[in-house]
């Protein structure tokens, strides 16, 4: 099995991607149907609301549920060290906010989550983990089926897409 993570913050496009890479042959699974699946939720982070994951059950389990050409995609899927390659989807803050307003985020969940995506948190957390495995798209005014090639493009060998070329951290400033 070959093990592709899709990760980023919320709202980025993952499970969208995901599922164009499911037509073009990949075995696809989400973090969260993986630890509802084998009940991995710990709880709820009483500070944040968001319910607390057990990273090592969750990459124990996750060989179970993908065949071949695999798909681990969501927000904390980076953290699974069986990751072959991880591609972190990447989005401009204020497109961020239109989607997450959208989903019905409260005000606070948004401005943490575009506050994490510029400072490119699930990058640097994916680089600490994975290292030179790691690619970073910037999926900003571009289409699902645009982004899905890139990433069909960095699995064949294409060099670009690095840590680091994506940058919003102006955002912060503005």
């Amino acid at each position: 099995m070959s093990l592709i993570c899709i990760t980023g913050t919320p709202g980025v496009g993952k499970t969208t991607i995901s599922g164009l890479l499911r037509e073009r042959g990949f075995s696809v699974v989400s973090v969260n149907e993986i630890a509802e699946r084998e009940g991995l939720f710990l709880g709820r982070d009483p500070l944040r609301g968001y319910l607390e994951v057990d990273i090592e059950g969750l990459c124990r389990s996750v060989e179970r549920y993908l065949t071949g050409k695999a798909v681990l995609e969501g927000h904390l899927s980076h953290f699974c060290r069986k990751c072959d390659a991880v591609i972190v989807l990447r989005l401009d803050p204020e497109v961020l906010r239109e989607r997450l307003l959208m989903r019905g985020y409260p005000e606070d969940k948004v401005q943490e989550n575009l506050e994490a995506e510029a400072l490119d948190v699930c990058t640097v957390e994916a680089h600490e983990i994975h290292g030179e495995r790691v690619r970073e798209v910037d999926t900003t005014g571009k289409t699902p089926e645009e982004v899905a090639d890139i990433i069909m493009d960095i699995l064949d060998g294409d060099e670009g897409y690095a840590p680091g070329d994506v940058d919003f951290s102006d955002w912060l400033m503005g």
